[in-house]
């Protein structure tokens, strides 16, 4: 295993998680805001479902990014399989998140920071050159 390759990995997964989680705060805010004429309006609606969105597309984009601005190439393990896995844990934990001050449980991040780095450390050319 590439220790480099993992350090980079691990650098660019925490910065991805740092921007989506940020975007879904400040998106689900703005979806809370959202004033309503009947109470049972479905107000923030739309603005909640681009927050998601938003940051399910952020994700993969940060982190192909962020890994071709450190030099690395043949990443897409990582990319795809963490967008997928940031998808689920948004989606368990977007409760967390809609209130205010909300934030995901550290224990999850820090999770998917170490299966972000694990799958950033993946280099199928390494497997053909050994």
């Amino acid at each position: 295993m590439n220790h480099v390759r993992t350090l980079k990995a691990a650098v660019v997964t925490i910065a991805a998680t740092a921007a989506c989680h940020l975007t879904m705060n400040a998106g689900l805010a703005w979806a809370r805001g959202q004033e309503s004429d009947h109470p049972n309006d479905w107000a923030g609606t739309v603005e909640f479902g681009v927050t998601l969105l938003a940051t399910w597309m952020l994700m993969p984009l940060m982190l192909w990014i962020g890994m071709r601005v450190l030099g690395e190439r043949r990443t897409q393990l990582q990319f795809i399989v963490a967008a997928l896995l940031w998808i689920v844990v948004s989606l368990m934990y977007v409760d967390d998140v809609d209130r205010p001050g909300g934030h995901m449980p550290a224990p999850a991040l820090v999770v998917f920071v170490l299966v972000g780095a694990l799958l950033g450390a993946h280099n199928p050319e390494s497997a053909r050159n050994d």
